[in-house]
């Protein structure tokens, strides 16, 4: 009999995967466990939490919130996870991410293994230079405080296929950003959580999925994405086609971040200057 999703996140070769790219943080094991605590006994607080998982008696720890400062003058509020709950996490990404890898569009760039800015602005420049010049330059308003829970775990149980890990998945999800408690809380997950950018992308590949059988070309980094066209018509009927296509996932574009441009060394994406019109 093959091993659950759980059973394979929780082997000593996983977790010790997952170990080997968080050993080096300073976050506290968890509520009342500190560093040095957990150096004294980590073999200890490891098999326990990987016995509460497998037993289905885990429960996430409280999250940590922070305020990390925005290019534009604004905040973005961090939730930060205990080492306990990132090492969980960890594990089931390492299980997972193969695969998210073989869904996921070939133009999403955020999140994803051998995947970064340098290649999504290549992908870009590609575009232009065969004459889609036309923009719509566009971002997902609150894209992680505001993704609805049920649509999301629609998405996730036909993907994860293993319902002691939906359980736990849902656990997670539910714990919801510093807008909300662990109770109540029906939008939104932890950007700082582990598995939260694919959970990010897994929703969107709905989206770049509608967007691919409109023949509308796109390049997207997480919630920041372009929309390609040869004319602005085409681009303004992009834009609509957008609208209404992230309504129906329960999400909107933002009012003041998504504007239809020419390509050219006034607009930027990703932080880098587009270029000039071939024609």
């Amino acid at each position: 009999m093959s091993a659950s999703l759980l059973q394979q996140a929780m082997s000593p070769e996983v977790l010790d995967r997952a170990w080997r790219r968080l050993r080096n943080e300073h976050t506290p094991w968890a509520v009342g466990v500190d560093r040095d605590e957990l150096q004294r006994h980590l073999f200890r607080h490891t098999l326990r939490m990987r016995e509460q998982i497998l037993s289905g008696a885990y429960r996430p720890q409280p999250l940590r919130h922070f305020a990390m400062a925005k290019p534009d003058g604004g905040q973005r509020v961090l939730s930060a996870q205990y080492l306990q709950d990132k090492l969980a996490q960890r594990a089931l990404l390492i299980v997972l991410e193969p695969r998210a890898e073989a869904v996921f569009h070939e133009d999403s760039y955020a999140y994803r293994p051998n995947r970064n800015v340098q290649l999504a602005l290549a992908r870009v420049r590609e575009r232009v230079r065969i004459g889609l010049d036309w923009l719509v330059d566009a971002d997902i308003h609150k894209y992680f405080d505001t993704i609805p829970h049920k649509p999301l775990l629609r998405v996730l149980k036909p993907f994860v296929r293993d319902t002691p890990a939906m359980k736990l998945i849902e656990s997670w999800i539910r714990h919801g950003t510093h807008h909300g408690s662990f109770l109540g809380t029906r939008r939104g997950i932890a950007q700082g959580a582990i598995l939260s950018p694919m959970f990010c992308n897994l929703y969107l590949n709905q989206f770049d999925a509608m967007l691919t059988r409109a023949n509308i070309p796109f390049v997207r980094f997480a919630d920041d994405f372009l929309l390609f066209a040869q004319e602005r018509r085409q681009a303004e009927a992009a834009r609509a086609f957008a609208r209404k296509a992230l309504d129906q996932l329960g999400l909107t574009l933002h009012p003041d971040k998504t504007r239809i441009v020419r390509s050219g060394p006034k607009v930027t994406f990703l932080g880098e200057r587009l270029p000039k019109p071939v024609r």
